[in-house]
């Protein structure tokens, strides 16, 4: 990251992972590389030097302070990434009696940290350095302490920061709290049958679930009886209009506290590599996580989720996107045999029957 300071009167900047924020002359901002490298080949500002002016977080500071510790951490991760660093940073405060801060985007505030429970500031991004002053510590970038990331798609995050940060992860003993008007807002009928979240959708298309796979499962869940809800950020038209009895779409229907709050009214829910399985994992909710490019491993601390992986042989690719490193158009390891929607329907029927099984023994 980069020092830079501003030379034009105001600057309005926009990050797809931090968001937008006005610049002012005479100020210097931490930022990254590629938008300082921007701003300067405008000539709209000057570096004034990098991130290691900073004083950066070392592994050698993780001990139990008799003094509380300001830290400031800067986030960009993904929203599923976010709430394992919620439990990570909420822990972490708590071992080694630290106040912590964090720069990130405000929607990633408001949906995952405060609903998590993590009680400390949150800064826009690029941080202005004269408030960077007041930290003992800054953190750029939580990944710094883990040492070999070549194989992120084999291994769980949560279990790879607990490592690295020397905390038990598995001690977290919160949850994810949900508005109670929204809760109200969201409810759903009392009816006998299984209520089954699906959500196909992921941050690119390696990882999301093909549009004509996904019809031929969400109809085979329809006709075994299960009462399907359709979950996502995206209208999708391959379903648009579709009318079966015990379908209901909520695409594009839905801020994260209602889709949270769907989450917490399902028995059962199947997902990708994304967001609301991190979230259903959180609120208690048995999940089946459909894996493309990754492998089992990284839900390894993921209590409430089982994986079914494509064994398809060019996975784990690792890929998130959009392109596949192999040249094919489109990802090919959901039609791979292993993962068929009939091999995906008899899972969801053993698990679910394992889910009752385990409800009537604790009954």
């Amino acid at each position: 990251m980069l020092m830079v300071q501003i030379t034009e009167k105001k600057i309005d900047v926009k990050d797809p992972v931090f968001g937008e924020k006005r610049l002012f002359r005479g100020k210097t901002y931490l930022m990254h590389d590629v938008l300082a490298q921007t701003i300067v080949g405008k000539k709209w500002g000057i570096i004034r030097g990098d991130d290691r002016a900073l004083p950066l977080l070392s592994k050698s500071a993780l001990t139990r302070n008799v003094h509380q510790q300001k830290l400031l951490v800067i986030f960009e991760g993904g929203l599923g990434d976010a709430i394992s660093v919620a439990v990570l940073l909420i822990l972490m405060a708590k071992k080694y009696n630290l106040s912590i801060d964090i720069a990130c985007h405000y929607h990633t505030w408001r949906y995952v940290f405060v609903p998590m429970g993590f009680t400390g500031n949150r800064l826009d991004f690029p941080v202005e350095i004269r408030r960077i002053a007041k930290y003992h510590y800054v953190q750029p970038d939580l990944t710094a302490f883990i040492l070999d990331k070549t194989e992120k798609w084999r291994r769980c995050i949560m279990e790879e920061l607990g490592s690295a940060y020397g905390v038990d992860m598995s001690t977290f003993s919160g949850t994810y709290s949900i508005p109670p008007h929204i809760l109200q807002r969201m409810k759903l009928p009392q009816k006998n049958e299984i209520h089954v979240g699906i959500c196909f959708e992921s941050k690119g298309k390696l990882r999301s679930y093909p549009d004509d796979l996904a019809l031929r499962l969400l109809c085979g869940l329809v006709q075994m009886g299960f009462e399907v809800y359709h979950l996502g950020t995206r209208p999708n038209a391959a379903v648009e209009g579709l009318q079966l009895r015990g379908y209901y779409n909520y695409l594009g229907k839905t801020d994260i506290f209602e889709l949270a709050a769907l989450i917490k009214q399902m028995d059962f829910v199947i997902g990708m590599d994304s967001f609301p399985v991190h979230l259903s994992n959180i609120l208690g909710i048995r999940t089946l996580a459909l894996l493309s490019t990754t492998l089992p491993g990284i839900y390894r601390c993921h209590k409430n989720v089982r994986c079914m992986q494509s064994e398809i042989e060019c996975t784990p690719c690792g890929e998130v996107m959009d392109k596949c490193p192999y040249g094919y158009d489109t990802c090919k390891a959901f039609y791979h045999p292993s993962i068929s929607p009939e091999r995906i329907l008899g899972k969801v029927i053993c698990e679910c029957a394992d889910l009752f099984k385990f409800k009537l023994k604790s009954a």
